[in-house]
């Protein structure tokens, strides 16, 4: 479908529309036609009347069939604007919403989607039914025949039922996060902009092949693997993500996905560093704001420059920067500095104890408690001495105390990080 994008600027506000058409590009639209204008939202169109004609020949120039708008577009506007333009106007936030719902594969996800759908259309309900009655446009047919309040409280009650469905849900992997936490294995959780390459260092990292693809929101389940990371065991979350001025109502509805986030020990925040300076901190500004939206602000963070294959100047580029927080520098593509990266998470990531044991060897149980430490635990030192197994692990604080009971362990004390 041949579409036109239109950014309204504030006066102190820089363009979008390089985003907006990535943005098109991922709902399978083809932009033919660019509009940007720096004016106070005009009342009736958002943009003024001249951009208006200008606009409306460019349609029928070169056969325009959808707006869509930067802004975020009031109910009103939306009805004089396909009014006008003989064609559906949409705004950014529709955009994305209908973007994730082609893209959604869960059962969760697209149950998300279809609340955040919901939640938009009822903000706009009793307008839009009282604008369809003055004559139908594009963008509002169909709705002639409602009443309002008919309207809003069907929408109402299709949103409870989500509600429901998603509570449901919500409480499986609330069991499945307890049955993690019992056990004790920290949780790192991959989050960034959008496209910034985290399936890309999840797959790395995991040995997965979760899908990978250069257009915007990939991902929009959580995946959740359990990994090894210097000999650790950690459970590894790759997450929807970030983007800029993302619709509230996408971050309440997929509240419950982010909310994995919350119970991490480690975030690792991963950026594109092939961008343009300025882009990379506008990019880990609006990560970082999204973060403390959700109340994950105060949890360890790590960044991680991602794409230096792409970067002829690594160091000058980080200097430029001025980092606040730890970071390092990879490619996950290429697998460059993962080692280096695994350090860190291994000294960032908490959870764990460094424990001396001591085991009898000729006990029928010592067999199957070896296995365990094996299994769970990295193991730093291991020696034979007259029929004693004597053991120094790094091991989850559950394991530590298990064979603190067992009467296995001499010593633990917990690591300084």
């Amino acid at each position: 479908m041949r579409v036109a994008i239109v950014h309204r600027l504030c006066p102190d506000e820089r363009p979008n529309l390089d985003e907006l058409r990535e943005l098109c590009s991922t709902a399978g639209y083809e932009v033919v036609y660019e509009l940007v204008q720096r004016r106070h939202p005009h009342p009736k169109y958002n943009i003024g009347p001249g951009k208006l004609a200008e606009l409306k020949d460019a349609i029928k120039r070169l056969k325009i069939e959808k707006v869509i708008f930067e802004n975020e577009i009031k109910t009103v506007q939306e009805y004089n604007l396909a009014k006008t333009l003989g064609v559906p106007v949409m705004s950014r936030s529709q955009l994305i919403l209908e973007i994730f719902s082609l893209h959604a594969s869960s059962m969760e996800a697209k149950l998300q989607i279809k609340l955040a759908e919901l939640k938009y259309e009822l903000s706009r309900a009793r307008e839009k039914v009282r604008l369809a009655k003055m004559g139908e446009q594009p963008g509002f047919h169909g709705l002639g025949a409602y009443e309002a309040d008919v309207y809003y409280n069907e929408i109402n009650r299709r949103i409870h039922l989500l509600n429901k469905k998603l509570a449901s849900i919500k409480k499986r992997r609330e069991l499945f996060r307890l049955r993690r936490e019992k056990y004790g294995t920290p949780t790192v959780s991959l989050v960034g902009y959008t496209n910034a390459g985290k399936s890309t260092l999840f797959n790395a990292l995991a040995s997965e092949n979760v899908p990978v693809d250069d257009r915007l929101f990939t991902t929009l389940s959580t995946t959740i693997r359990l990994v090894r990371i210097k000999g650790r065991s950690a459970f590894l979350s790759d997450t929807v993500g970030f983007i800029k001025n993302l619709p509230p109502i996408l971050i309440d509805a997929f509240h419950s996905t982010l909310s994995e986030i919350l119970f991490s020990d480690l975030i690792l925040l991963v950026a594109d560093f092939s961008e343009p300076v300025e882009i990379i901190r506008e990019k880990l500004a609006y990560s970082l704001e999204t973060l403390g939206l959700i109340g994950a602000h105060s949890i360890p963070t790590l960044v991680v420059l991602n794409k230096i294959d792409l970067v002829s100047d690594v160091e000058k580029k980080v200097e430029a920067l001025n980092l606040a927080l730890p970071y390092v520098t990879v490619s996950a593509l290429y697998r460059t500095n993962l080692d280096l990266l695994e350090q860190h998470v291994a000294s960032m990531m908490g959870g764990y104890v460094v424990a001396t044991a001591e085991i009898d060897g000729s006990d029928e149980g010592s067999a199957k408690v070896l296995s365990e430490i094996r299994e769970k635990s990295n193991i730093l030192e291991m020696k034979y001495n007259d029929g004693l197994i004597e053991l120094k692990v790094e091991t989850p604080y559950y394991l530590a105390e298990k064979l603190k009971r067992l009467g296995l362990v001499k010593s633990f004390r917990v690591e300084g990080n």
